[in-house]
């Protein structure tokens, strides 16, 4: 099995979603929400990581991430991450999953609308620790924001915002 290390542990293989489980631990997520789109679903790529996942973790799926992710789907993802108490999230997909999932991040573990975490809004000093644990499964190449610690959202007021913080790089890409 080969491993880089950065800020973002990255493990590759094939098969490497075998490790879903033990990265889920060392990141102390028990209850993931996963956070994926319905072309990784159609594809049968959601159902190998469920595959890998024990069947205590009864993990959640939010598989609804639209092309361009939204604050309104970062709205729906939360209520379902906090209906079912989950402590941590698992996106499957690309930069859209990946950056839906970090916005769920804020918005599950932070008070107020999610525009006062912007970067543009001087939010990124707002993002604290308390985030969410994320676990990235990305599926395609390219966006890089398995490893990076920005997502971009379009808000309610259509505005497309940055979001930034070194609390939402997600602590293992697979």
């Amino acid at each position: 099995m080969s491993l880089i290390f950065y800020i973002t542990q990255v493990q590759f293989d094939f098969g490497a979603r075998a490790l879903l489980p033990q990265e889920c631990e060392r990141s102390g997520i028990t209850r993931p929400l996963i956070v994926t789109d319905a072309g990784v679903r159609a594809a049968g790529v959601l159902d190998k990581a469920i595959e890998a996942l024990p069947a205590a973790m009864r993990a959640v799926v939010f598989d609804q991430t639209p092309s361009n992710p939204t604050e309104a789907a970062v709205r729906a993802a939360t209520a379902l991450y906090k209906q079912h108490q989950c402590d941590g999230l698992v996106a499957v997909g690309g930069g859209s999953s990946i950056d839906l999932a970090k916005g769920v991040a804020i918005a599950a573990t932070h008070d107020g609308p999610l525009k006062t975490y912007a970067t543009i809004e001087g939010g990124s000093g707002k993002i604290s620790p308390a985030t969410a644990p994320l676990i990235a499964v990305p599926t395609t190449a390219g966006t890089g924001s398995e490893v990076a610690r920005g997502a971009i959202i379009i808000l309610d007021d259509h505005r497309k915002l940055g979001f930034h913080s070194w609390h939402l790089v997600p602590r293992t890409a697979i």
